[in-house]
């Protein structure tokens, strides 16, 4: 079959694109639509921090406070505290009052403690134990105390800190080796081929990265698969297209309304970006949003394993366009095959088939990172490359070269699909009878090869 495609196929592309974008923007069930997405993505970052556990943080007449007005460190290990330290450390306590007992003229005792301290005082006693050879932290609060059980953790965890840098700096240390002394560390278990390999596979940072690519095209892909199958079969019904038909070319008609909805959504989405960040931004105002940012690192999407750089923004948006650009030709010969209203959800389904075919298969094999023969066929295969293959080379599993394949087996099938509408459109939209399959696509092709070679 010799595919080609003429300009004359694309005549009239700009005045389906202009009309249909305009019905899409004033239609009243579009508008309102719209309304409840921006409502949703508004509400969802305070929503979100509020179920995550997010405190109200300071406006600009308060701080950010422990609730603990003064402790009173009474030291009996032997080592000098710098207590005047904390409040630059830590800007929980930069308003809480650390007092050295030995510069009071108060004899603290056990039996006098609970008499000298308030609700929002705390008495810490750090003791050095000569016969166990180790230190001993105790926190003292009454019974009515004003401030949380984790604010005293933390400040017995800056003293024990700071008592940890006392002993380094009385064996002379250096800044830096008690930087490293004093330094987190984390942990991480591998099967043995993982780490001959020397590779760290984060499961919960592949599943991230396809889930959330998945969703995103999950979400573009039926949304435009929806709306192009309904004003396809509408205007057939209307017989509106017969008119169009007259100064339009069918292949137009169909890139002309597939444009139009990717201008819609791709509009709609990045105003649904645009509002998510200005909840963020607001919602940083008056609570801590800090659990977000730790939701997704503990998902380790920002990990050092994954390729993400600027880069990765323009590959993801690739992809998401070809994707959109199949399932929207897909949809649009479906619809094409249909004759009455009856039959747009019928229709649907059959998108909506495919299109989870191409989700649950790249959510399935996200696990098997370490197989490089399944992670190439499901970037390869045209219905699940376009769910795989992006999200298979963020978490390394394909290079480049394999991604650029991709994408080029993505454009054949597209370019394929192009010339089958440019072929049959106009018969399909003459097309009257029941809903048609992908038997009749391939004998409506066949009959309009034969005109075609009886005409010259």
């Amino acid at each position: 079959m010799h595919m080609k495609l003429s300009k004359s196929d694309f005549n009239g592309t700009g005045k389906v694109y202009r009309f249909t974008l305009a019905q899409m923007v004033k239609g009243k069930a579009n508008i309102i639509t719209m309304l409840v997405f921006f409502l949703f993505a508004a509400l969802s970052i305070p929503i979100m921090t509020l179920v995550m556990g997010g405190e109200k943080t300071a406006s600009s007449d308060e701080t950010l406070d422990s609730g603990i007005t003064a402790v009173y460190v009474r030291n009996d290990t032997g080592y000098e505290l710098d207590l005047g330290s904390i409040q630059k450390r830590n800007e929980i306590f930069a308003y809480t009052e650390f007092v050295d007992t030995d510069t009071m003229d108060i004899e603290w005792s056990e039996d006098t403690y609970e008499s000298l301290i308030k609700s929002a005082e705390v008495y810490v006693h750090l003791q050095k134990d000569v016969e166990k050879m180790c230190f001993s932290i105790g926190a003292y609060t009454l019974e009515d105390k004003t401030f949380s059980d984790e604010a005293v953790d933390s400040c017995i965890s800056i003293l024990s800190g700071l008592l940890d840098e006392a002993r380094y700096i009385q064996q002379n240390a250096r800044p830096e080796q008690i930087a490293v002394l004093t330094g987190s560390y984390e942990t991480n278990t591998q099967k043995v081929s993982e780490y001959l390999k020397g590779e760290k596979d984060d499961f919960n940072a592949r599943l991230g990265v396809q889930m959330i690519y998945s969703m995103a095209l999950l979400f573009l892909c039926t949304f435009a698969s929806t709306y192009i199958i309904q004003k396809v079969i509408e205007e057939k019904a209307s017989k509106l297209v017969e008119l169009l038909m007259v100064s339009v070319s069918p292949l137009a008609m169909l890139v002309g309304k597939i444009l139009a909805v990717m201008t819609y959504i791709f509009g709609l989405i990045a105003g649904l970006a645009a509002a998510t960040g200005l909840s963020y931004m607001i919602t940083g105002q008056i609570m801590d949003t800090s659990v977000l940012r730790q939701q997704i690192a503990s998902t380790g999407i920002l990990g050092g394993t994954l390729r993400v750089s600027p880069v990765t923004a323009l590959i993801l948006v690739v992809s998401l366009l070809l994707g959109y650009l199949q399932v929207s030709l897909i949809s649009g010969l479906i619809g094409t095959g249909c004759s009455s209203t009856e039959d747009v959800e019928p229709a649907n389904l059959t998108v909506v088939l495919i299109i989870m075919a191409g989700y649950m298969t790249g959510t399935i094999t996200v696990g098997f990172g370490g197989n490089p023969a399944l992670a190439a066929l499901v970037s390869l295969c045209p219905v699940t490359s376009m769910f795989c293959a992006p999200a298979r080379y963020i978490v390394g599993d394909i290079g480049f070269g394999m991604l650029a394949f991709s994408w080029a087996l993505q454009l054949a099938v597209i370019m394929g699909l192009a010339y089958v509408c440019a072929r049959i459109y106009r018969a399909l939209m003459m097309y009257r009878g029941n809903r048609m399959k992908f038997g009749g696509w391939i004998k409506l092709l066949r009959q309009n090869r034969v005109k075609e070679a009886e005409s010259r």
